[in-house]
C-alpha cells in the first residue's frame, strides 16, 4: 500500500478548538501547541473522518487551482509531521 492509500488516523490525545479561521491544537501530554490556518484546519479534521492522503490532496485540488503534485507534496508534509509528533496512530 502506497504512503498515498494509508488512512492515519489521530491518535484522540490532543484536543484542539476552532477559534475563527484558524485551529488550535493542545498536546497536553507533550506540551506541544499547534495553530493551522483554514485549509490544515481542514485537513485535520478530514484526518479524523479516516481520509486518506490521496482523498486530501483531490478535495484540495478539486477545491483550489492548484497543481496536484503541489498539493501532494504539501498534504504529505503535512502528514508526515503530525506523524513526527506522534499525532496519528496508522489505521493501515
Amino acid at each position: 500500500m502506497s504512503p498515498a492509500d494509508q488512512r492515519p488516523k489521530l491518535d484522540g490525545r490532543p484536543v484542539w478548538r476552532e477559534i475563527g479561521d484558524e485551529m488550535v491544537v493542545l498536546d497536553a501530554g507533550a506540551a506541544t501547541y499547534l495553530s493551522f490556518n483554514f485549509t490544515a484546519a481542514t485537513l485535520w479534521g478530514r484526518l479524523d473522518d479516516g481520509a486518506t492522503p490521496a482523498d486530501l490532496t483531490a478535495e484540495l485540488v478539486s477545491a483550489y487551482d492548484v497543481p496536484p503534485a503541489r498539493v501532494a507534496s504539501d498534504v504529505e508534509r503535512l502528514v508526515v509531521a503530525l506523524d513526527d509528533l506522534s499525532l496519528l496512530s496508522s489505521n493501515g
